[in-house]
């Protein structure tokens, strides 16, 4: 029940007790037929009672209407410049390589893998470069038994110099064909420098092709050979004539 209807009910009960006092008090000869009208208002005036009140109650236990459920409000977003220095900022951030990943990078397993540069090999203290035969090269044809005389030119491309008495001439394989092993060398070759080195030999006596391997060592035993590693020899090869 509204305010407003409670205020009608109010109002109306006012003017319905006015009534009745009303009746009582005005003069009367009939006793019985004033009892008798009294009786009537008052059963008139609680029907209206109880018919005001049953519709209070009525009204009361009816179910109100749910309230709908208003909207929920919008997200609040931050302005534009604010997103803008939001996404800068980590963007900077992801850019930014940490130490550790300057060193190590991820596999597909998500294991770091060290990445490093390998650093160039040195140059050896002991190396040497063969530039040619200043005699009897390769498939030269010669008596059985002849005396020969065999130089090698070569280069020392080391760090160190061949110290004259310090290194010697060395039989590693193949045919000796008479040479002396070791032979003490007894000239100085700085690095970078060229020098013959020659050894005194005598052709086999059958007929046929031999072939015989030399190199270089120190007195301590440094090997200074060819190649990439500096452990190659450098030889001879003749061949014998027939008679």
């Amino acid at each position: 029940m509204s305010t407003k209807q409670r205020s009608l009910l109010v109002i109306g009960l006012i003017f319905v007790v006015l009534a009745v006092a009303c009746v009582r008090a005005a003069p009367t000869q009939d006793l019985a037929a004033v009892d008798h009208a009294i009786e009537t208002e008052d059963a008139s005036i609680q029907l209206t009672l109880q018919a005001l009140l049953g519709s209070a109650t009525a009204e009361n236990l009816l179910p109100t209407s749910t309230p709908e459920p208003s909207e929920p409000s919008a997200t609040p977003t931050l302005p534009s410049v604010q997103l803008t220095s939001l996404a800068a900022s980590l963007t900077a951030v992801a850019v930014t390589p940490t130490e550790t990943e300057e060193l190590e990078s991820v596999d597909v397993e998500g294991t770091p893998t060290e990445t490093r540069t390998p650093e160039p090999t040195g140059t050896p203290c002991y190396a040497a470069r063969y530039a040619y035969d200043e005699n009897y090269p390769d498939g030269t044809r010669v008596d059985p038994g002849q005396l020969m005389t065999k130089t090698w030119r070569l280069q020392n491309i080391g760090n160190c110099d061949w110290v004259a008495g310090q290194y010697e001439l060395v039989f590693v394989g193949g045919d000796r064909m008479a040479g002396t092993s070791p032979l003490t060398i007894n000239i100085t070759v700085l690095a970078g420098n060229y020098a013959n080195f020659s050894m005194n030999m005598k052709a086999p006596p059958d007929p046929g092709t031999y072939h015989g391997d030399w190199i270089l060592r120190t007195k301590g035993g440094d090997i200074i050979g060819l190649g990439p590693n500096a452990d190659l020899p450098f030889w001879i090869e003749i061949v014998v004539r027939g008679n």
